[in-house]
C-alpha cells in the first residue's frame, strides 16, 4: 500500500535522516548524501513492503515563505540600497525578491532591514553575505557572530 502525502524528513549534519513507517513502526537511519541537490520527492519502501514518498530537505535551519517589505544596504557601496521583498525567511538567511535592477555580487556584505510580520512589527537589522543572484531573486546568508541568537526572529520562525 502506498501512502499517498508526502512527508518532509529533514536531514542532519551527518547526511542522514530516520525513516519510521507509518505501517509496521519499523525505524532505520540511512545515509541520503546520494540525494543531495535532487527536488523531487524520493520512494521509500520498508521490509514489510509498505512504500512512502518523502522529500529530503538538507537545508541546516527550517524556512518560513514570507511576504515582508524590506531595504538591503550595499556596504561597499554606501550610497547604492534598494527595496526588497523578503520571500523567504530563516535563522540563517533569507530570500528576496529585489524592487529594481542591482548588480549585487557573491560573497558581497550587505546590510538588510525588515518588518516581521508579528503582533509588535518587529524590525530585523542583519549584516550578510550574497549566497546566490539571479536576475531580481537574491539570498544572503547572515553574518551573526558565532554563538548568537536572535530571538526576536526566533520566535517569529517558531510560531509557524
Amino acid at each position: 500500500m502506498t501512502e499517498t502525502a508526502i512527508k518532509k524528513l529533514y536531514v542532519d549534519k551527518d547526511g542522514k535522516v530516520t525513516f519510521i513507517c507509518r505501517k509496521c513502526g519499523e525505524s532505520r537511519r540511512e545515509s541520503v548524501e546520494q540525494y543531495k541537490g535532487q527536488t523531487r520527492a524520493i520512494k521509500i519502501e520498508c521490509k514489510c513492503t509498505n512504500v512512502r514518498e518523502v522529500q529530503l530537505e538538507f537545508r541546516q535551519s527550517f524556512r518560513k515563505e514570507t511576504s515582508l517589505e524590506g531595504i538591503y544596504f550595499r556596504t561597499s557601496y554606501s550610497y547604492d540600497w534598494g527595496k526588497m521583498i523578503v520571500s523567504d525567511l530563516s535563522l540563517g538567511g533569507c530570500g528576496f525578491e529585489k524592487m529594481k535592477a542591482c548588480t549585487l555580487v557573491l560573497g558581497e556584505e550587505i546590510r538588510v532591514e525588515f518588518v516581521l510580520d508579528d503582533h509588535r512589527s518587529s524590525t530585523i537589522k542583519k549584516k550578510a553575505v550574497v549566497w546566490h543572484v539571479k536576475e531580481r531573486h537574491g539570498g544572503c546568508k547572515f553574518s551573526d557572530p558565532p554563538g548568537s541568537i536572535d530571538s526576536e526572529l526566533g520566535f517569529y520562525l517558531r510560531k509557524s
